[in-house]
């Protein structure tokens, strides 16, 4: 049962990151069938979903009765107007404001840093209240907030609207365009249909702390062609393109093609990940692409928390050391000397070659 009726016109603005975005999956299905077994899908815009451009191509052929509303930037509060209800799974105090203006009866999200105060339903993070995580990390400033996953977070707010989540694992399915681009590249890379492939996403930003480090690449890479000679093709985001061509560059005895020219959009990055035998990344968004597709991923955790993204651990091999600094989150280690980026350049890549036969069952 749910609390929306046949008649409601639901807003949900979602997340901006790509991680967040997909771990907000469940919900979306299972919102986009309440309102179909309503009924009120014959209503145009009965369901809207906001967001990135760039990410709503993900659901591309899903949800058909749900609109889409790009959010570039910004939204305005006239994209508000006309809705019974707004779904806040994102974070930014403009959202809710944005939704209060337009009068919006009906505002549901997260009540933290200040948020509150423009919704009618709100939720409060739980706090550490200072205490050392259990098994993991420093000690907490109060009040930071409970590491726990955000998607758990998400059916909170959705049963706040009396929405039952039964299926809470998130869902992507590669379009028939992308799954082409894909098989396309790896015909030119030589390889014959079928062929069994590693997939790596071996990009970061420059100076990143959740990069791994391009060295640690090539010895992970050379290390997965001694064990099982398996071609590998090295994923990139725009702009990390030289970083891929120095892990393709700098490996000795692998085949590895980097993908590159162009890099793979976040479509043709869910069909690489379906195509995958396995999937290797730091922690980061694709792979939560490769969670949503089932296929088993090793991930490298530098400065984040996994409990932030450990709700569904069945395909995942977690690859990670224990540092007196972390988890920080910080994009940026403002750490120098031997302390510098230690939670990532301190992990052994011969223990994510292990990973990877442990998940591949070697």
């Amino acid at each position: 049962m749910t609390l929306l009726t046949a008649g409601d016109r639901v807003i949900v603005r979602l997340p901006g990151w790509l991680g967040d975005f997909i771990m907000a999956e469940p919900v979306v299905r299972a919102l986009h069938d309440a309102m179909l077994v309503a009924g009120a899908p014959a209503t145009p815009g009965a369901v809207t979903l906001a967001g990135p451009a760039r990410l709503l191509a993900l659901f591309e052929g899903r949800f058909p009765a749900a609109a889409r509303l790009p959010v570039n930037g910004r939204e305005s509060w006239r994209d508000y107007r006309g809705f019974d209800v707004a779904l806040f799974l994102n974070g930014a105090l403009h959202s809710p404001i944005s939704a209060w203006r337009a009068g919006v009866p009906r505002r549901v999200g997260w009540g933290s840093g200040g948020r509150a105060l423009f919704l009618t339903e709100a939720l409060r993070p739980a706090r550490e209240a200072g205490g050392v995580p259990v098994g993991l990390g420093t000690k907490g400033r109060w009040p930071r907030r409970l590491p726990r996953p955000f998607g758990a977070a998400c059916l909170e707010l959705a049963g706040v609207l009396g929405l039952g989540v039964r299926e809470r694992r998130p869902e992507l399915v590669p379009s028939a365009a992308a799954v082409r681009e894909v098989e396309e590249r790896i015909a030119r890379a030589g390889l014959g249909d079928g062929e069994r492939c590693l997939v790596a996403s071996v990009g970061a930003r420059e100076d990143s702390a959740k990069g791994f480090p391009v060295a640690h690449w090539v010895r992970v890479l050379d290390g997965l062609h001694e064990r099982f000679g398996l071609p590998v093709f090295a994923l990139c985001g725009p702009g990390e393109e030289e970083w891929a061509h120095a892990v393709g560059s700098g490996v000795a005895h692998a085949r590895v093609i980097p993908v590159v020219e162009p890099p793979a959009d976040l479509r043709e990055l869910t069909a690489w990940c379906a195509r995958a035998e396995l999937f290797l990344s730091a922690d980061g968004g694709p792979r939560h692409v490769a969670e949503a597709v089932g296929t088993r991923q090793v991930v490298v955790f530098g400065p984040t928390d996994p409990r932030h993204t450990s709700e569904h651990g069945e395909l995942q091999h977690t690859v990670r050391i224990d540092v007196p600094c972390g988890p920080c989150h910080r994009e940026r280690c403002p750490l120098t000397g031997s302390d510098h980026h230690v939670c990532m350049t301190g992990i052994d890549p011969e223990r994510v070659v292990l990973a990877a036969a442990r998940a591949l069952g070697r």
